[in-house]
């Protein structure tokens, strides 16, 4: 009414209504100019700073995708503009670092204080904290490990990459002896063992190399249409994906790829452009869901989304008539359905594609090793797309080691929250406040149980707890029709509370549902806990996932560690770190036919991934990496990160780990502006770290193991004995005799003359960057 009333009194006004904030301040004053905008009605507060006096703002909640007119007097109009009338659909920006199979390992080995570590070269540790010491008069920052006997361990911050996470599981895990050779042979064997697992690895991806599948491209202009369908802004994880499975489906190989991302993060709109894609080839999809509920759901979204092209799609679970299955089947054979979309049903052994190329495997980790296998026999060869926010410990490792290729989903949509996560004790009135808060706010509640026989339990308590609030009971035993018809209800909102098994964990996908309440959570998998979680919070409101206990003392170690990684979850797109916790919690099992579980629990997940793929890299390209040491670099000034710089000490020590992992310049300067960007100009002792990371990179690449600063210069100390690049630096050599001379014991002095030590040191870098030079 405020801004209709405005409205009627103003005369010869502009009007512009702008559905967010996408549009920079310069554009939007340029827009203001050109058109004659006098007012502006806006949708989030944040926006009135960019706004000066001359404007009037009117703040408004409700969405327009079209532009329209709205009569407000007899000679009057308001014009109300989206913002597609002036500017592009613009793709959510992801300003973290690009993700792949070589840095995925790192997204679940953030290091905290008393976690369990390996240190390559001495073996596992208890991480103590981050020290600091005065050496030659200048203050330096280590990190502290803790080993057998209390002996302590200081690794320098610049030196970090010789340390990895041991893993989640801290239950029997032993201390190793500082000084004794009892790593060195444990890790010795372990690399034998290793070394055989990468030949079947590097057999069965050479294998795969070697395979011929349908090539699919999508007829251009129709695929284009289809995709600006799309009625969200794309994330650039998603479009990434997207191009991804475009380069698989038209390379001529079997396509095998894991869309890993969060629940509501856009996977289902992945699977669509590839469905898109092999359709409008000419060729058929199966989908495959594990529940009858998400395979109504997608059939739903398909419908709508294809709604506008000519392609059949039909579903079948065991629930359709048998004459409805016998149609079904008869269509999918001789091709009239394009896209079949169905539970276990679609195994069924008289289901005949008449051209089948694209098998969409949904919520991955329901499927058995068997399953899986029985639907590549629909096609051998065929295309395989595999979707999960938390893929099981196998299908995970089969990513990290590239026998499955994997597209991580990381970025949220707009204005997603995360789920705010409660571990608690049961009490009837904090169940009546969590579930009449919910309804207050226009919300719905998901009540979840994991046994059947426990829901009429649940029932009559909540008729005592909330008596004037509807509520239904549904799980995976009642008739399809009588699913069908509670999910109606639910959905239409006349039932408020939803009583249920974790046949809700997935498929039901309701915005208005932002409260779940898991009793005894304990009994459910870490990946179905957190599927259960991710059905609420589905929109810009704040979400709630209780977890309810009767009583903590029962709780073993694994269920209660269980809990806390699920509880303590504070940032969106956590799905891939579950899956990582499930891996080390429960073992990888059975990949490729040799037990691997008990060489990962020997070196922790982090640094048995790279003993593999080192295995790989040298049996398949010949290239040995040595990542059992680091060069000591000693440039005479003190490195560290101030705390009045970043204040949290997590935070500081996984930027150290950041930095000390960088392989060349080009990461650490992506690493330094970030860190400008986000906390402003760098102090001076982190600027000192990064000339001192700089000279590291390019003395690991020319096997320098040692480089200390005196007055004359620097002394470079070369590791086994031998100098790489002997031409190069017999040529320096003669180019400049007073600045290099050869020492005993591999040394080499270089000397400088310049009085500021900044400028010593690039000397220093221009020399390793010419001897580094072929």
């Amino acid at each position: 009414s405020e801004i209709c009333n405005s409205i009627m009194s103003t005369q010869n006004r502009k009007y512009i209504f702008c559905m967010d904030s996408r549009i920079n301040e310069k554009k939007l004053i340029q827009i203001f100019k050109k058109k004659n905008i006098n007012y502006l009605i806006l949708n989030n507060l944040n926006e009135k700073k960019i706004l000066d006096n001359q404007q009037k703002v009117y703040i408004s909640n409700f969405k327009i995708e079209k532009s329209f007119s709205v009569k407000i007097l007899k000679d009057k109009s308001l014009k109300f503009l989206s913002d597609s009338d002036f500017f592009e659909k613009i793709t959510q920006k992801n300003t973290r670092k690009e993700f792949s199979q070589d840095n995925i390992i790192d997204q679940f080995s953030q290091l905290n204080i008393n976690d369990f570590i390996v240190h390559i070269n001495h073996g596992v540790g208890k991480f103590i904290g981050l020290k600091k010491k005065i050496i030659n008069e200048i203050e330096q920052e280590f990190i502290e490990i803790s080993y057998f006997n209390d002996d302590k361990l200081l690794i320098p911050i610049e030196n970090l990459e010789l340390i990895s996470k041991f893993g989640q599981n801290d239950q029997n895990v032993k201390l190793d002896r500082l000084g004794l050779q009892n790593w060195q042979l444990r890790k010795a064997s372990i690399k034998k063992k290793i070394k055989d697992i990468a030949t079947d690895l590097a057999k069965t991806a050479a294998e795969r190399q070697l395979k011929k599948a349908d090539i699919l491209i999508s007829k251009t202009l129709e695929y284009e249409k289809f995709s600006s369908e799309f009625e969200f802004t794309e994330t650039s994880d998603q479009l990434k994906a997207i191009n991804q499975i475009e380069q698989d489906l038209s390379s001529g190989k079997p396509m095998d790829r894991l869309i890993c991302g969060d629940v509501g993060f856009g996977k289902t709109e992945i699977a669509m452009r590839a469905a898109f894609i092999a359709i409008s080839a000419g060729y058929q999809v199966a989908m495959i869901c594990p529940k009858l509920l998400l395979v109504n759901q997608h059939f739903k979204t398909f419908m709508k989304r294809f709604s506008k092209f000519d392609y059949n799609i039909e579903k079948i679970s065991r629930f359709e008539s048998l004459s409805r299955k016998k149609e079904i089947k008869k269509n999918i054979k001789i091709g009239f359905i394009n896209i079949l979309i169905g539970t276990h049903a679609i195994l069924a052994k008289d289901i005949e594609f008449e051209n089948l190329g694209l098998i969409i495997i949904d919520e991955e980790q329901s499927f058995g090793v068997e399953q899986k296998e029985n639907l590549k026999k629909l096609k051998p060869n065929s295309h395989i797309l595999t979707m999960s926010a938390t893929p099981i410990p196998r299908t995970l490792q089969s990513s990290l080691f590239k026998i499955k290729d994997i597209s991580l989903i990381k970025t949220p949509p707009l204005n997603r929250l995360n789920v705010k996560t409660f571990l608690t004790i049961y009490e009837e009135n904090s169940i009546k406040k969590i579930i009449l808060d919910e309804i207050k706010r226009n919300g719905q509640v998901f009540y979840v149980s994991p046994r059947i026989s426990n829901l009429e339990g649940i029932a009559k308590r909540l008729s005592k707890i909330v008596p004037s609030e509807n509520f239904s009971i549904i799980h995976g035993r009642l008739k399809s029709s009588e699913i069908e018809r509670i999910y109606e209800k639910f959905f239409s909102k006349e039932i408020k509370i939803l009583i249920s098994t974790a046949m809700i964990e997935s498929g039901l996908d309701i915005s208005n549902v932002n409260t779940i309440i898991v009793e005894k959570p304990y009994l459910f998998g870490l990946s179905q806990l957190y599927q259960l979680r991710g059905r609420v919070g589905r929109s810009n409101i704040q979400a709630f996932a209780y977890l309810i206990l009767d009583k903590i003392d029962s709780l073993n170690e694994e269920n209660l560690r269980k809990l806390q990684i699920i509880s303590k979850i504070n940032h969106l797109g956590a799905g891939f770190s579950i899956a990582a916790n499930d891996l080390d919690i429960r073992g990888a099992g059975n990949l490729i036919g040799s037990e691997q579980s008990g060489h990962i629990r020997e070196v922790g997940i982090e640094l048995y991934y790279k003993m593999v793929n080192e295995a790989i890299d040298e049996i398949q390209y010949n290239k040995k990496n040595e990542t059992d040491w680091s060069p000591r670099i000693n440039l005479g000034f003190s490195i560290n990160i101030p705390e009045n710089y970043i204040q949290s000490l997590d935070l500081r020590l996984n930027i150290y780990r950041k930095i000390a992992n960088v392989k060349n310049s080009e990461e650490l300067n992506v690493i330094f502006d970030n860190l400008r960007d986000r906390f402003g100009k760098l102090p001076n002792s982190l600027n000192n770290l990064f000339k001192i990371i700089e000279i590291k990179i390019l003395s690991k690449k020319l096997q320098i193991k040692k480089v200390d600063y005196s007055k004359k210069g620097f002394v470079l100390e070369f590791k086994g004995e031998r100098i790489k690049n002997v031409d190069k630096f017999i040529e320096l050599a003669k180019l400049n005799p007073d600045k290099i001379k050869l020492m005993p014991n591999s040394k080499l002095m270089y000397f400088t003359k310049k009085q500021s030590k900044i400028e010593n040191i690039n000397e220093l870098k221009n020399f390793l960057d010419l001897l580094g030079k072929d």
